[in-house]
């Protein structure tokens, strides 16, 4: 099918040179790190919105700025039903704000910012997205949406948590739920209510005050207990894990005047914009995986990566059967399956490998609205028909987003939803704002930098190597004779090192007397060499005993050093919960990051 592109004007090359350059999350406490500025969010947002309301091309019989506004309608409305959802009954929820539904000419007139993760207790580095998504879209009167990612698969259900003096640390993991195969968070329900309740005391028990010398106790205050309440009030109603977090979190957020909406992206699957989306994939499967593997093997290629599986496997042909960018599983399932389709006639059969779940009446060249039709029809079986990573940014950037908030690692691997969106719609990707920060527990830091290391490590290899140039005058005059024979022996090594070649002197061919000769006399001198380099070793090795009071001292600084160093990457990994900090500490953080939007 030919897509037929009208427009409006824009600067934007259709797609940027690839780069290795990436974003890299900042080391200092309190830094965060932003590309572009924070204070060029807005503007990009507007471009962005601009530029995609002037493309009309077809996807499958409906024009694509069609297609967006249906989506962005859909979007917020479910996004609505679902943030109603999570802070009813809620303290402190601000459930007021989402009492009246905004009308769709309302809807399409106003910005989307976008951000999203896992349903996890993530970092506040990754936290402080949600706050300037939020940020702008208060400020802008538009909307902030967060998106649960409850299509990727729940990893562990323990917190990593720092226990111990402040000299010798060290990090335990507590569970807030029974362990299990890993699944989709989306399938996952709390299996162990016990251990859910107590969660937050069994972390507080652990997190005992702790003594720094010099410093006094100090103890960590976070705000997990007021944060899991709001947890186990939503567990009353129901035993959906991830939900019960995101509404923890959501509460939380309310009440610090932040009033994003929720949607995880198991129910964006289910909305048609989104099936209708899917449907013009698979209408163009083969066109599509061209471009998708071929845009894989360009960042393999730039990024100098030979993993056939990263960042993501090729889509591949088993047998006639295409790989598409979906997953399916069926409800309970622990297991995601590879979705496989296979064009027939005007029908695309959809397999997960093992079995035909679903025969769809589409063709390249028609519309989508019946296929869209068998595809609603999945979720009354149990059937879960849900996007991949690359996918469900491409959906959201192209049909609902008009600032998509990464972080990091998003930002690195959307190079390729980029290039796809170009090479597959034709039209330039819009930009993406990647934002990042790093926030480090209120521990007192021990007097410990690397380059403290660095330093005694310098100075034991010059005890070693050159002790003769710090020994007592006493000493010196006492061993002045090896440290004459020392010197000698240095002298004599860097004068073999600038004689010239005996080739070159002897002139002579490599055939006849002269090649014996010059064979002798290299073999003389590489012995005499030999008898320096050893007869050096040997002074400097009785040299460096005289001076084994000095360097015990430096070893045990070093030692010291490497202990407190140890503990300071326990205490100011920046890879901790957000609901370890305190409440004050973070709110002040966030309040920060925000101001440098710009209003």
């Amino acid at each position: 099918m030919t897509l037929t592109l009208t427009s409006i004007p824009s600067d934007r090359p259709l797609e940027l040179p690839w780069s290795r350059d990436h974003v890299r999350a900042p080391g200092g406490n309190g830094a965060f790190v932003a590309k572009p500025e924070l204070s060029e969010a807005a503007s990009l947002a507007i471009r962005n919105q601009q530029s995609l309301g002037g493309h009309h091309f077809d996807v499958q019989g409906m024009a694509f700025d069609e297609l967006r506004r249906w989506a962005r309608q859909a979007v917020y409305g479910a996004a609505f039903d679902y943030s109603r959802q999570v802070t009813r009954g809620l303290t402190g929820s601000g459930v007021a704000d989402l009492q009246e539904r905004l009308r769709p000419e309302q809807v399409a007139a106003l910005t989307f910012y976008v951000g999203g993760h896992q349903p996890t207790l993530f970092h506040p580095g990754v936290w402080v997205k949600n706050f300037v998504v939020g940020h702008l879209a208060l400020r802008d009167h538009s909307i902030g949406l967060n998106l649960v990612v409850d299509t990727d698969t729940l990893s562990g259900t323990g917190l990593r948590v720092p226990h111990g003096s402040w000299e010798a640390p060290e990090t335990m993991v507590v569970p807030f739920d029974a362990a299990r195969q890993r699944q989709p968070w989306e399938e996952a329900r709390i299996l162990d209510r016990d251990l859910f309740a107590t969660f937050a005391r069994r972390v507080s028990q652990i997190l005992e005050p702790s003594h720094a010398p010099g410093q006094g106790d100090f103890r960590l205050h976070p705000m997990l207990g007021e944060f899991w309440d709001a947890a186990l009030a939503h567990s009353r109603s129901t035993d959906s894990l991830g939900e019960c977090l995101t509404a923890a979190r959501t509460c939380w957020e309310r009440s610090w005047n932040l009033h994003n909406l929720e949607l995880p992206v198991s129910r964006v699957c289910q909305l048609e914009p989104f099936l209708w989306f899917a449907c013009h994939i698979l209408a163009h499967l083969p066109r599509f995986i061209q471009v998708y593997n071929q845009v894989l093997r360009e960042y393999r290629q730039v990024n100098r990566v030979r993993s056939r599986t990263h960042p993501v496997p090729d889509l591949r042909d088993s047998g006639g059967w295409l790989e598409a960018p979906f997953r399916v599983w069926r409800a309970g399932d622990t297991v995601r399956k590879r979705v496989f389709a296979r064009q027939q006639g005007d029908e695309v059969q959809l397999s997960d490998g093992e079995n035909v779940f679903a025969v769809l009446p589409l063709a390249s060249d028609g519309s989508a609205a019946a296929a869209v039709a068998e595809l609603r029809k999945l979720e009354e079986r149990g059937i879960r028909f849900r996007t991949r990573a690359l996918t469900t940014t491409l959906f959201a950037r192209l049909f609902f987003a008009d600032l998509f908030v990464h972080g990091i690692g998003g930002a690195k691997y959307d190079q390729m939803t980029d290039r796809i969106t170009s090479r597959f719609f034709g039209l330039p990707a819009p930009g993406f704002l990647t934002l990042s920060a790093t926030l480090m527990l209120p521990v007192p830091e021990l007097p410990a930098q690397p380059v403290d290391e660095e330093r005694l490590l310098r100075q034991l290899r010059e005890l070693k190597y050159n002790s003769d140039r710090h020994l007592s005058t006493e000493l010196q005059q006492t061993h002045a004779a090896l440290i004459a024979e020392k010197q000698q022996l240095i002298a004599a090594q860097q004068q073999a090192r600038r004689r010239p070649d005996v080739l070159g002197d002897l002139g002579a061919s490599n055939t006849g007397w002269g090649f014996f000769a010059h064979e002798e006399t290299r073999t003389g001198r590489e012995s005499a060499g030999y008898a320096r380099f050893r007869r050096l070793q040997d002074l400097n090795r009785h040299l460096s005993e005289l001076t084994n009071g000095a360097r015990e001292h430096i070893e045990e600084e070093l030692q010291t050093t490497r202990k407190h160093l140890a503990a300071n990457a326990v205490w100011r990994n920046r890879e901790y919960s957000f609901c370890l900090f305190p409440a004050d500490q973070l709110r002040r953080f966030m309040d920060y990051v925000c101001a440098s939007t710009g209003g």
